[in-house]
């Protein structure tokens, strides 16, 4: 017996027999995470564990060691000769609330990583894209472009899985650099 399917319409595939699907489904491997996602991970860990460390990795110990390339020591007088005295009582309590919040989860291994993390991408960032602004900026520019290159990505980086970075905590960390001589608004 032969059966004709010439012009046939069905809702679905049309076959003769048995249809036979053939699925390699292969299941999405899951997205690679960031070096500081894996560190907020372990950080979280550590904190369910009370995994807590007396010691302060050599990492961030560096950032902590002045480095006076410039001859201008401190946030003051950084601030001072770069015409922007104006700033010193905000700058010393934004760079403050940095400082408390790094002495708050130093207690972690993986926050201090986070932290050299954020320093060194601060510290990079202003010496390959701000610094070379120095003499052709306004102030208002300069800030803007830190704003642009180191406040937002710092946020937006962190984001809000263990402890959060406000603008105000970002920013000091911008002043603590400078009070460890590490940038500058100054030629």
């Amino acid at each position: 017996m032969s059966v004709d399917q010439k012009g046939a319409v069905a809702g679905g595939d049309v076959v003769g027999r048995d249809k036979t699907e053939v699925h390699n489904h292969i299941p999405p491997s899951p997205p690679k995470l960031s070096k500081l996602e894996k560190l907020k991970a372990r950080l979280q860990e550590e904190i369910a564990d009370e995994a807590c460390s007396r010691e302060i990795i050599e990492d961030l110990q560096s950032f902590k060691r002045r480095i006076p390339e410039d001859g201008v020591v401190g946030l003051e007088a950084k601030l001072e000769v770069a015409g922007r005295s104006e700033q010193l009582m905000v700058a010393l309590d934004m760079k403050e609330r940095f400082a408390k919040l790094l002495e708050k989860w130093s207690l972690y291994v993986s926050a201090q990583e986070i932290f050299v993390h954020l320093l060194a991408m601060a510290e990079y960032k202003f010496t390959h894209h701000i610094r070379p602004h120095l003499s052709d900026s306004s102030p208002p520019e300069l800030d803007e472009l830190i704003e642009r290159k180191i406040i937002e990505p710092s946020i937006d980086d962190l984001g809000v899985d263990v402890f959060c970075l406000d603008h105000h905590s970002a920013m000091g960390m911008i002043y603590w650099l400078a009070e460890q001589c590490r940038v500058r608004w100054h030629k």
